[in-house]
């Protein structure tokens, strides 16, 4: 039996394709699985044909799938995601695309998503996004995400679906610029290393690490550390550039961005982290890569980047993760390395960590020869990104 969506994407026969209308909390209009992250910031609620949404931190979603490995919805470039809410409309809009196995098991699934901010979009509860504006793999779709809620005001959700054009008289504004959200090395064969924040007296060991593997790596750098003489970050960052590697951007307090209220706030994150940057750094920086503060994605933080830098930005997030926040002052922080054998084993190739506790750092030289063990050549995000600006191998 022919399916719903493929009939749509192929012969148009619909005007519409129902994804959502919150029927069950188990499984969408599509019979296929919706929800919510699990964790203390975020609330769902099902019930007659809605799903309400407090959320109290903008890491948390919800999402609702397409397909659970890859759908083709190429067809559908020049339709619209039709939503119904009410309450507040103070979120992002993802749509998410899976890698290229269409595999859940695989790391980073999904492989990536692009996103729009929901109030450009909406009138009097009815938003309208045209598919053309997630720039994405649209033959890997997975589905649609609603991150980043905002407000302490919740949103109600009472239908989610594909229409073939928009209602009389109404229109749509043009998609703001947001750069990619980037999850894994492009270039065959490599692997990178993304350190961010730490703590001064461990930065010196972790240098010489590295300098002991003879390898390149990206540092990830926040602004307010280098106006701190009694860190000394500075000269640990310029001694960083000297020796090849790669620096660039991390914000400049460390806020999870998207929920700063007046969004003004993002604004001023990323003035004041670019100024600081290259007022102590030079311009050696690559003010274009950018990894945010706990990996927190939104449309606002995406498109405020764009703007800061002028075009061109990279949102660096992580399929291997040493997961140092959660075992690195634990009873058992040699879990870290189980947890970098793990995401390896998926095929991970970008890694996420930090020096900010003694048993990372010790573990550093391990992480080290797992990465090298897999026959990848460990180098600069950049130019594990296949970059023309980078320096070359």
């Amino acid at each position: 039996m022919l399916s719903p969506l493929f009939l749509l994407s192929l012969v148009g026969l619909s005007t519409q394709l129902v994804i959502d209308k919150f029927a069950s909390p188990d499984s969408n209009a599509l019979g296929n699985w919706h929800g919510c992250d699990e964790g203390d910031g975020i609330t769902c609620t099902f019930g007659s044909g809605k799903l309400t949404v407090k959320a109290t931190d903008t890491d948390y979603s919800f999402y609702t799938q397409l397909n659970g490995g890859c759908q083709d919805v190429t067809g559908m470039n020049s339709q619209y995601l039709h939503v119904k809410i009410s309450g507040s409309s103070d979120f992002s809009i993802a749509l998410q695309q899976n890698n290229p196995s269409c595999d859940e098991t695989l790391s980073p699934y999904p492989q990536t998503w692009d996103i729009v901010y929901a109030p450009d979009y909406t009138v009097n509860g009815d938003i309208y996004v045209p598919l053309s504006h997630f720039n994405i793999n649209k033959q890997k779709a997975v589905g649609f995400a609603f991150k980043a809620f905002r407000s302490t005001t919740a949103t109600t959700f009472s239908l989610v679906e594909i229409v073939t054009s928009l209602p009389s008289g109404r229109t749509v504004p043009a998609k703001k610029p947001t750069g990619p959200l980037i999850f894994q090395c492009t270039r065959p064969n490599s692997i990178a290393f993304g350190i961010d924040d730490g703590v001064p007296e461990l930065a010196q060991r972790t240098m010489q690490i590295i300098k002991d593997a003879g390898i390149k790596v990206t540092f990830f750098t926040v602004g307010s550390a280098l106006t701190d003489p009694e860190g000394n970050f500075t000269a640990i960052y310029k001694e960083a550039l000297d020796r090849g590697h790669q620096v660039a951007l991390h914000s400049m307090t460390h806020p999870k961005l998207e929920g700063l209220i007046p969004a003004s706030k993002i604004d001023q994150e990323f003035q004041q982290s670019l100024s600081t940057v290259q007022q102590k750094l030079g311009s050696r920086v690559s003010t274009k890569y950018f990894r945010a503060p706990y990996g927190t994605d939104g449309a606002l933080t995406r498109q405020k980047l764009e703007t800061a830098v002028g075009g061109g930005s990279r949102v660096i997030n992580w399929s291997i993760d040493i997961e140092d926040w959660l075992w690195g002052e634990s009873s058992t922080p040699e879990k870290q390395v189980e947890a970098v054998k793990r995401d390896i084993a998926r095929g991970g190739n970008l890694f996420v960590s930090h020096y900010l506790y003694p048993s990372t750092v010790e573990y550093f030289p391990e992480f080290i020869r797992l990465a090298k063990a897999t026959g990848k050549q460990i180098m600069r995000v950049d130019q594990c990104l296949e970059d023309p600006n980078a320096p070359p191998l």
